[in-house]
């Protein structure tokens, strides 16, 4: 599995028989196999999670297929397009797509591909924010765990989650909960806003020693890895 780091929350993911392409809006992308299936999934309609430049895309690849939240609305035409809600399941072709409820908006990705399980969290995040009520960030702190506990019981090879910076002390928060909560192989720390010393910080955080083998390291955009089985 090939795995490419585009920018801010934007992955592409090489695999087999198809390419997965997670909430770009920036950035360049690779060059792909024209005989594999392309699937483009955006989490949400935020500027920096969803480009509508995406369908462009559709004039290079002639197996391309579009996984939106359906907060998103945009001209579509001549797309083929599956619009998707949180905790629902879907088939697309031969994939499986099972959605969270995200704690910001529209969702985040759980995808059975092959043989691998992949998860994309989107703005899925434990938002914890000093300036805000005890009210609300002990709802969101509710909230987050209620959709991440519903992983417990899934093993998933790839993850792609939020580590930001603009949280300061609880930056690492919805990591370190995904990470103690899910049978995950490796993760990639996202929406970090190209601050990639929160990969550092959290490496030097001692609440992170039963996982930080598993973070990978990104340094950006254009970053690839080369996962094995």
């Amino acid at each position: 599995m090939k795995v490419t780091y585009l920018e801010h929350s934007g992955f592409a993911v090489e695999y087999k028989n198809y390419v997965l392409i997670f909430d770009w809006y920036k950035g360049k992308v690779p060059e792909f196999d024209v005989t594999k299936k392309v699937y483009v999934f955006s989490s949400h309609a935020h500027y920096d999670h969803f480009n509508q430049n995406i369908f462009t895309w559709k004039e290079d690849y002639p197996d391309i297929h579009y996984i939106l939240s359906a907060d998103i609305v945009t001209d579509t035409e001549g797309a083929k397009v599956t619009y998707v809600v949180a905790n629902q399941e879907y088939q697309v072709d031969d994939l499986k797509v099972q959605t969270l409820h995200s704690t910001d908006e529209g969702v985040a990705f759980v995808v059975y591909a092959e043989d691998k399980v992949i998860y994309h969290a989107g703005d899925l995040n434990w938002w914890h924010w000093e300036e805000e009520t005890e009210a609300y960030n002990n709802s969101m702190r509710v909230d987050y765990q209620k959709e991440i506990d519903k992983l417990k019981d899934i093993s998933i090879d790839v993850a792609f989650v939020p580590l930001d910076p603009r949280q300061e002390e609880q930056y690492y928060w919805g990591m370190d909960y995904f990470m103690k909560h899910t049978d995950t192989g490796c993760v990639f720390p996202m929406h970090m806003w190209e601050q990639y010393e929160e990969y550092d910080r959290l490496m030097e955080n001692p609440e992170a020693d039963s996982y930080k083998e598993r973070v990978m390291k990104i340094t950006g955009p254009g970053q690839t890895f080369e996962l094995e089985d």
